[in-house]
């Protein structure tokens, strides 16, 4: 093998360059050589490499600086951007206050039952000593047999009354905790507020701590080094963003929420986890549909459901979607497909299902499936903690109700079922009002007007039930036209409308017994039932709504009753608390203290979500006539929208005004058997005298009997419009009108038609004059007309006296 040496290289030492054994080196440029020679006047190419080597230093030197600097001033806006965070506790999720909450409540239930434990012991401790004593006592010198025996059963009676208490100590140490209550958003936010109180006192304090601690060394060492600390602090937050403070992982729960037994130590736990993983897994490899096998090309990231037509495939795409939100999910269960995407049950390994329908992770949740706004209901399962019922909206909803059905008049009982809509999931509305007291709350452009309407229109085709409506604002029900049969607005005639109710009411109480009805009152044709419509409850006086809160309380029974409506739910609205006295409680678009308001406190954790509703204009409907519903008659509560059906206010009138040439429900009978006049409270009030209906259809009895009953307005029309009539021309008057009533009438009997309205027979000179005749009496129109207002002005003084109040 021959070696061969490598090639000679020569570096030229004037110019740094590598030169070959063949070549020469290059001549220096005359500039060059005088340059290299001349090192005494100028400087040399060391010089200038040295020159240009401290240049790149120094800019190197700036540049980090500058870097640094910007770390700092950016770790200077983090850290107070931590610290206001922190400060506030406005990072911390429903999740963790929640857990906060609940293990802050154990805890002190813990510390309460730890004390009560040490003093028992305590005592017993006390007792084995007074047993020792009691028995070293017997065993004296001088003690006698009587007297060891003596000390002897003291001694026993003591430590058996001790290890009595030390038992009771073991009870406590076993006792379940019982005082799981989930807490409201209301007491969450109440915790977050406490939480950042003292957070802020507490920074607050060490603050002053420092502050007086450098005043009292008077030194500028401990402000040097509290500078130091905050500004290397800073540095490093801005230098490194692992740095930076992050919420921790939401904590567990100090007791299993089941038994109430303090939870499993951190070992057996991470030990389940892990063995349920591996179950998973294993599942997961049998599993055809698996989340890592859904479909060629997944990513195992969570995707859109619409498209989604296998349940397998739509459970495990939302679970994909709860796990990105941090959800603690055990497993999805009963996925079944309806008319508007899905619907499955859901159960959470650990924490509360209805955090995921908070406002942050439901809208999350909506994102990543790519739902429609309020395509998310989750309904939270009263008898497990732990399970919900998912509702998912994949497409709209309400599109096959079909019209407002044509009920013809009459044609209908208040005691059968109206149709008035559906649910969410196709679920037929429908329901009686018969012994239905409601209330109904929602803002301008929720549909509470439509609604109204809607109910309406069934009690008005109805031949055993009389519609009234009140409302300030003189719009309500009034649609319907002569259908209605009474309408006020004024508060005067408001409560004067009331009043006559409550007297009804009265009335029927006493006449139930006599007609054998029972604990309630039937409606019948003869004796039908008497619907209120109240709408904007809120600007009723707070005398109309004292009176309205007695007919809730009174009027179910006698089949008086009352469906409110208001735009606001609170109980400073409507005067006082009438949630618990209403079975039907509806609320549309809302505000989310109206819900409250109305279904009660947790309500909106529940899945009754009617502030995320939203309201209609002129050109869009959007959720116009949408309710959350409780105490649906025949069906069990459930947070899912129901719609009702719109009824135009054209078609109302038309319908209400066949039905009133058809004939109404008349209420005269029925209140005259309990002592009232309806034909004269419809005068007085300014209403039409109705028609009187005929029989209900299938009955096969004929018209209606109606009880013939006296009337002061028989009296007024009698009298033909003359201003003074003699008592002996009326009494004829009366008798041609309605002979089965006043045949036989005397003038006796017509003092006592007319006293109860302070209206007595007078001498009238006018009239005794042009007859010829002394003595005579007569009676006056004006007095007449004047007795139905008298009730008007008492009404006015109690106005004028609430206005004063």
């Amino acid at each position: 093998m021959t070696t061969s040496y490598p090639e000679r290289i020569v570096i030229d030492v004037t110019e740094g360059e590598f030169v070959d054994d063949d070549e020469q080196p290059t001549p220096a440029a005359p500039g060059k050589e005088k340059e290299k020679a001349d090192t005494a006047d100028g400087p040399g190419p060391a010089a200038r490499a040295a020159a240009r080597l401290t240049k790149a230093l120094t800019t190197a030197a700036a540049a980090q600086a500058r870097r640094e600097y910007t770390a700092l001033r950016d770790g200077l806006t983090v850290l107070k951007t931590e610290t206001g965070a922190w400060a506030s506790a406005s990072q911390e999720t429903p999740a963790h206050l929640r857990a906060h909450l609940l293990n802050r409540r154990y805890t002190t239930w813990l510390g309460k039952q730890k004390t009560e434990a040490e003093a028992l012991e305590e005592k017993a401790s006390e007792l084995e000593k007074q047993a020792r004593r009691a028995a070293a006592a017997g065993q004296g010198d001088d003690a006698t047999a009587a007297d060891h025996k003596q000390a002897g059963a003291a001694a026993a009676t003591l430590r058996e009354e001790a290890a009595a208490w030390r038992q009771r100590v073991r009870e406590i140490h076993q006792q379940p905790y019982t005082g799981h209550i989930d807490p409201s958003d209301a007491e969450l936010e109440s915790h977050r507020r406490r939480t950042a109180n003292r957070r802020r006192v507490g920074l607050a304090t060490l603050l002053l701590a420092v502050g007086g601690l450098e005043l009292a060394v008077g030194s500028l060492v401990l402000p040097t080094l509290t500078a130091a600390g905050l500004a290397i602090t800073a540095w490093a937050k801005g230098r490194f963003p692992g740095w930076r403070r992050e919420l921790p992982d939401v904590p567990s729960l100090a007791y299993e929420i089941a038994d109430g037994t303090p939870a499993k130590d951190k070992k057996e736990k991470k030990d389940k986890e892990k063995e349920k993983e591996g179950k998973k897994k294993t599942e997961a490899a049998s599993d055809p549909v698996a989340e890592d096998t859904l479909f060629p090309g997944d990513t195992g990231l969570p995707f859109p459901i619409h498209s989604v037509t296998d349940p397998a495939i739509a459970a495990a795409c939302v679970g994909r979607a709860l796990r990105a939100q941090q959800i603690d999910l055990a497993e999805i269960t009963d996925t079944v497909r309806t008319s508007v995407g899905w619907s499955m049950t859901v159960t959470v390994a650990s924490g509360d299902p209805a955090d995921i329908d908070t406002d942050r992770n439901a809208a999350a949740i909506r994102t990543l499936l790519k739902l429609p706004r309020g395509g998310l209901a989750v309904e939270c399962w009263s008898d497990a903690s732990d399970t919900a019922t998912i509702r998912v909206q994949t497409r709209p909803g309400f599109t096959d109700m079909g019209p407002v059905s044509d009920n013809p008049p009459l044609a209908n009982s208040i005691l059968q079922a109206g149709s008035f809509g559906q649910g969410l999931d196709g679920t037929e509305l429908a329901f009686s009002l018969a012994g239905v007291m409601g209330f109904l709350v929602a803002d301008s452009g929720g549909g509470k007007s439509s609604i109204m309407l809607a109910l309406a229109d069934w009690a008005t085709s109805c031949h055993d039930a009389v519609v009234i409506s009140i409302d300030p604002r003189g719009e309500g029900v009034e649609a319907l036209g002569d259908a209605i049969q009474l309408a006020v607005s004024d508060d005067k005639h408001v409560l004067k409308t009331l009043d006559w109710l409550d007297r009804l009411c009265e009335g029927r109480t006493k006449l139930r017994k006599t007609l054998g009805y029972g604990k309630v009152w039937r409606p019948s044709a003869e004796h039908p039932a008497v619907i209120v419509f109240v709408d904007e409850w809120h600007d009723l006086p707070a005398k109309a709504k004292a009176k309205l809160l007695r007919l809730l309380r009174i009027g179910r029974k006698e089949a008086v009753w009352i469906i409110g409506a208001s735009q606001f739910g609170t109980v400073q609205d409507l005067g006082s608390a009438i949630a618990p006295k209403m079975s039907l409680k509806m609320a549309g678009c809302c505000r989310g203290i109206d819900v409250t308001g109305l279904f009660g406190q947790g309500a909106l954790r529940e899945g009754y979500r009617a502030d995320r509703l939203k309201p209609g204009t002129h050109t869009d409907p959007a959720d116009a006539g949408t309710v959350y519903i409780q105490g649906l008659p025949g069906q069990r509560n459930r947070p899912m929208p129901w719609r009702f059906r719109h009824l135009t206010d054209s078609d109302a009138t038309r319908r209400g005004n066949q039905r009133a040439q058809a004939g109404l429900p008349d209420l005269t009978a029925s209140a005259a058997a309990a002592g009232l006049d309806w034909p004269a409270l419809l005068v007085s009030l300014g209403a039409r005298r109705p028609t009187p209906a005929p029989a209900a259809p299938g009955t096969g009895t004929g018209p209606v009997h109606v009880v013939a009953t006296p009337s002061i307005l028989d009296v007024i029309d009698a009298m033909d419009g003359e201003r003074t009539i003699h008592t002996g021309p009326l009494l004829q008057r009366l008798a041609q009108a309605r002979p089965e009533v006043y045949e036989g009438f005397t003038a006796d009997d017509l003092d006592d038609l007319l006293a109860p309205y302070g209206v007595s027979a007078r001498q009238a000179r006018a009239m005794t004059e042009s007859e010829g005749e002394k003595n005579r009496t007569g009676y006056y129109l004006d007095d007449l007309q004047s007795a139905l207002d008298t009730d008007d002005e008492d009404d006015e003084d109690d106005l004028d006296e609430d206005d004063e109040a």
